[in-house]
């Protein structure tokens, strides 16, 4: 009888130990990926659009990579710092190496500031483009180009081309991160390229009225505002509706189509200039928008767009090896085919691409340069 039980308890810990090997195993041939943005709230409409662009790219390869499954966790942060602190602390509690995020670059700034103590994560952005990240040895990618001076030289010189001397400032305070930092680097620009000071910098959470009455007095050949789409087209409409008819141009944060239905009709000469071609014609960007549009049922924004492209370079990454060297080996390719022109990482992971002027004409979004 005891050689009986000594037979039943080594067979129930050889069973143990089998079952724990082919769990750990399984475990170890999976790859978590986590998505950190705004799903509700305020800029849920950046967020949303981001999360179907990485969905479509990963539903293209079944969520495999190298008989590895890939489980995507997208977790809402609701634009509120402290419950983004804690989504980031669970991802790095449950081993997660590779983060998606964040909407905006406020947000992304607090996970950074995590993400940026563990050498073996990397966090990559479809949208955060303050200066304030540039030039930084750190686990930050991203595929939207940086706000340095230097990208906005195309746009200061159309601007000075067509006469607009005078240029007013708007940005949105709760993203102050990107959109203080959009105008100040659009200004150093400016004035580089033979254009002066704004003469003014005010936040859209002034008084509308009082805001009114400063750009009446000041007046500008240009208001340049960075604001998200529903902000910039409700603060487009009152200025129009109390008679100011400056001309406006708009960050690309704001060229959305929600922008296009806000605004209506206030909407009309409205300029953009961004580092995206919606009306491109390349087979590869064609492809995307028709498999978006099957998949969504609505046509894919520019976040849309990059956030596929972001997880097209990860899934190209992950082909290559291990979750822990994506950082490794994106800088040793540093060239990527994008949807419409080419990905070009340097050193710190900021990118290089094609700039494009568009101006909104019949509540259509048109290419002028």
């Amino acid at each position: 009888m005891q050689n009986i039980s000594r037979f039943m308890i080594a067979f129930f810990l050889f069973i143990i130990l089998v079952v724990y090997y082919f769990y750990k195993t399984s475990e170890s041939e999976s790859v978590k990926i986590g998505f950190v943005g705004a799903l509700t709230s305020k800029y849920s409409v950046l967020g949303n659009a981001m999360m179907n662009g990485v969905l479509l790219a990963f539903d293209e390869i079944d969520y495999k990579i190298n008989n590895k499954n890939i489980e995507i966790i997208f977790k809402d942060d609701k634009k509120n710092p402290e419950l983004n602190k804690q989504i980031v602390n669970e991802f790095i509690e449950n081993d997660i190496k590779i983060v998606i995020g964040n909407v905006t670059s406020t947000m992304s700034k607090i996970s950074m500031s995590i993400i940026n103590k563990h050498s073996d994560m990397f966090m990559i952005s479809a949208a955060s483009a303050s200066n304030e990240f540039t030039g930084i040895d750190d686990q930050f990618f991203r595929v939207h180009v940086a706000n340095n001076p230097s990208r906005f030289d195309s746009f200061s010189k159309y601007i000075i081309q067509n006469n607009y001397n005078k240029i007013y400032g708007l940005y949105d305070p709760d993203n102050i991160t990107y959109t203080k930092d959009y105008l100040i680097n659009f200004e150093k620009s400016f004035i580089n390229n033979g254009g002066t000071k704004l003469i003014s910098l005010e936040s859209t959470n002034k008084s509308l009225d009082t805001l009114v009455l400063d750009i009446k007095k000041k007046n500008p050949d240009m208001i340049l505002m960075c604001a998200n789409s529903v902000d910039s087209a409700k603060i487009i409409q009152f200025l129009r509706l109390k008679g100011v008819t400056t001309k406006i141009a708009l960050a690309e944060w704001a060229m959305t189509k929600s922008f296009l239905e806000n605004a209506g009709k206030s909407s009309e000469g409205v300029i953009f200039n961004i580092d995206f071609n919606p009306k491109s014609e390349k087979p590869k960007y064609k492809n995307f928008v028709k498999n978006y549009k099957q998949k969504y049922n609505h046509e894919p924004s520019m976040y849309a767009a990059k956030a596929y492209e972001l997880a097209q370079i990860i899934i190209e990454m992950l082909k290559k090896g291990d979750e822990r060297q994506i950082k490794y080996n994106l800088l040793k390719q540093k060239n990527f085919e994008g949807l419409i022109d080419k990905i070009v990482f340097d050193q710190y992971g900021d990118v290089v691409r094609t700039y494009y002027t568009f101006e909104v004409e019949n509540g259509e979004f048109i290419k002028i340069k």
